[in-house]
């Protein structure tokens, strides 16, 4: 028998008979003697570290000595991390360990016994990860796991709704946003006014004008994302691209602009993604950029800008290696005078991370004019190689104020609610991003408990509905 650990196995290991595992994770109990009781009273428990120690015999096979088996054992086996470990006598079970100590080995020509140490900061063990669907707005799961753990719970939403609640037996509950009552119309907060898929170049002109640079070559729609087809003049050392731009249905006051994009830069390669905001006489009022401007490093930088050649900068800044092969979205927006900006990296399933937020507060209103056009930008600078770049949706909104009663739209159809209880996580997302703000007072990250759960969703026909979960065990 032997074991995987941090998913990977070796062939020249195997663990010695007389092992054996502790039945449950070590307790400690916390007992209050007062004088002259017989006994105690129970006040606290404590589950202390889990140590696994595991004889093995470890036989030389494909190393030129024994000292290099020794060497491969220690790059397996020392981690800074906890990983998982498998025994394969119990495959459906999985602790999270790392080693600890040395390993003195009783060495006989080119083999060697000895007892190697895990310790398992967290003391449970894990099953493989399941997925329940709830057949309608109810459902109960049985969870046969000896230790409570914590479900993600993903609600994808069928119709607008002010708020979404996951409650179980207990009346334990999880929340955000507010129901409104039958005399009180939902308001609608954001109001999506274009959404282009970039499928095709249909509606969009030819650019005028953009910072730092010059408007030059041509750009393509190849049926999912708009490319750059030429940058053309490359000769001249300026920044230089294509730009393409589109009308509004009408200027917008408040407004939010969101784009998903890619620019995958390489360590030879210098290019630039941007996303300008025009007024109805093409002057730039705006603009968002993820670029890379070094000849031989690999540094995607983050601009966001209020105005034109002489705006405000809300972010002008790279974070080493975080935005290198970028694929996720820029946002620029604007409600009175606060202007915010966002810039994030989007995991396949959809998670944002490596985010940044910036805030400006345009106190003298200086860069108020209203958004008549969205304008797209490709660029390179002179005949530097360019990474591969491309923008891949874009969206609009009108922002609308409203009243002292009013209860907004928090999700439409297609949005995904992602309510997260796991263990030291806690969070809470709509298509991937943080929106903890959102969540009502009482709410609470509640977990599944051995035994049948009872679990409902409201509002009523609103959700398709699905939790994740891992069993856990003393």
């Amino acid at each position: 028998m032997g074991f995987s650990f941090n998913r990977t196995k070796r062939e020249y290991l195997r663990i010695l008979q007389g092992f054996s595992r502790s039945p449950w994770t070590p307790v400690i109990r916390n007992v209050l003697q007062p004088p002259g009781m017989a006994g105690g009273h129970h006040v606290s428990t404590k589950y202390e570290v889990r140590v696994e120690r595991v004889p093995v015999e470890i036989k030389n096979h494909g190393f030129d000595s024994f000292e290099r088996l020794k060497e491969d054992l220690a790059a397996w086996l020392i981690t800074e991390t906890a990983c998982e470990l498998v025994f394969d006598d119990e495959p459906d079970r999985i602790r999270y360990a790392m080693v600890e100590g040395s390993l003195d080995l009783d060495e006989l020509i080119e083999r060697g016994k000895g007892t190697i140490t895990f310790i398992c900061p967290d003391p449970y063990k894990y099953g493989p990860e399941k997925v329940a669907e709830f057949p309608s707005d109810g459902v109960t799961l049985n969870y046969a796991g000896t230790v409570e753990t914590g479900p993600i719970f993903e609600l994808e939403v069928l119709q607008p709704i002010t708020f979404a609640l996951i409650q179980n037996h207990l009346d334990q509950y999880q929340m955000i946003g507010r129901p409104v009552d039958v005399d009180t119309p939902p308001f609608v907060a954001e109001q999506l006014i274009l959404h282009s898929t970039m499928a095709t170049t249909n509606g969009w002109t030819a650019g005028s004008q953009v910072d730092n640079g010059s408007v030059e070559g041509s750009m393509i729609s190849n049926g999912s994302r708009f490319l750059v087809q030429s940058f053309g003049n490359e000769s001249e050392a300026k920044w230089h691209g294509p730009a393409l731009k589109t009308s509004l249905s009408e200027p917008l006051q408040d407004f939010r602009v969101e784009a998903l994009i890619e620019n995958l830069n390489g360590k030879e390669e210098v290019g630039k993604v941007e996303i300008y905001l025009l007024d109805i006489n093409n002057e730039i009022i705006g603009r968002i950029t993820l670029k890379d401007a070094w000849q031989t490093f690999r540094r995607n930088r983050g601009e966001a800008k209020a105005g034109g050649a002489n705006g405000h900068y809300l972010l002008d800044q790279h974070y080493e290696g975080a935005w290198n092969d970028f694929k996720g979205m820029l946002r620029l927006e604007r409600v009175g005078n606060q202007w915010l900006s966002y810039i994030a990296k989007i995991r396949p399933d959809g998670t944002h991370h490596a985010r940044e937020t910036r805030r400006f507060n345009d106190t003298a209103n200086r860069y108020m004019d209203r958004v008549a056009q969205i304008q797209v930008h490709i660029s390179k600078f002179g005949g530097f190689k360019h990474g591969q770049m491309a923008i891949d949706d874009l969206k609009v909104w009108k922002i609308n104020h409203p009243g002292d009663f009013d209860i907004p739209y928090i999700a439409y159809p297609g949005d995904k609610i992602t309510f997260n209880h796991k263990q030291n996580e806690d969070e809470i997302l709509i298509n991937g991003e943080d929106r903890t703000a959102l969540k009502a007072f009482g709410a609470e990250y509640f977990q599944l408990l051995p035994g049948a759960n009872q679990l409902i969703v409201e509002p009523s026909d609103s959700f398709q509905t699905s939790t994740k979960y891992r069993e856990r065990f003393r």
